[in-house]
């Protein structure tokens, strides 16, 4: 079963990365759930075929049971962030929880929707002894210029040839289906993700404790929805009341 779970503070559009941050619309008090039926209100004919089609693709490949779940051990990892400092998830945990989110990609509005409700919850994260990192199977310059387009102060990792998506269980091939209509629309997942195969994680939000121990796991085969920056708090401060 899903939950819409849908924060606040969002800015809606995907980026331009030809274009300046001036451009970039401004962050508004509306929820997630308002912000994803605008952003389904545009969908055309062959977007919502698309998005159908890869929604019920994932859910009869069972490909969200192969996720981690709460209870189990989450992998180690070494990243890049968004200036190429790498980062192990034994550091990012050494003070506290973290919050882990994967996304698809600065060309998603759902995506950069979500980054901006997490971009407003920062500081409550913080302010529980949290650390927040936001992971994209994008690489190259494409994580830093997505962080200046939207204004972000998160810390975005590359998931170089996709390995901590695949080690947690989100990750999938993209279909051929769903491919022919993104390079439709002019992306090249490829060349953005620096590999030669099409793959994209799963939208999932973890909260993992200092130990390593998966704490809360939210899995969304449906990519228009995220988990409420409130519930990821509520979950925090769950996991430091058991530590």
């Amino acid at each position: 079963m899903t939950t819409t779970r849908m924060p606040r503070g969002t800015c809606v559009q995907p980026i331009d990365l030809q274009s300046d941050t001036s451009s970039m619309p401004n962050r508004t008090d509306k929820t997630l759930a308002e912000t994803r039926s605008e952003l389904l209100t545009t969908f055309t004919d062959a977007d919502w075929q698309s998005y159908n089609h890869l929604v019920k693709w994932l859910r009869d490949s069972n490909v969200p049971a192969r996720a981690l779940k709460v209870g189990d051990t989450a992998p180690d990892f070494l990243l890049p962030d968004a200036d190429g400092r790498l980062h192990s998830s034994d550091q990012l945990r050494r003070n506290g929880p973290l919050v882990l989110s994967f996304f698809r990609g600065g060309w998603c509005p759902f995506c950069t929707a979500e980054l901006c409700a997490l971009q407003g919850a920062k500081d409550d994260f913080e302010n529980v002894g949290a650390t927040l990192a936001v992971i994209t199977p994008e690489t190259r310059h494409f994580p830093r210029e997505l962080k200046q387009s939207l204004g972000l102060d998160l810390m975005v990792l590359a998931d170089v040839d996709y390995g901590v998506a695949e080690s947690y269980g989100v990750l999938f091939r993209v279909p051929d289906e769903t491919k022919a209509h993104y390079s439709g629309l002019g992306f090249d997942f490829g060349a953005r993700h620096g590999s030669l195969e099409w793959k994209l994680p799963i939208p999932a939000t973890y909260v993992i404790d200092r130990d390593g121990q998966i704490r809360s796991a939210f899995v969304e085969p449906d990519f228009t929805i995220r988990e409420e920056p409130a519930q990821i708090l509520t979950s925090l401060r769950q996991a430091m009341s058991m530590s």
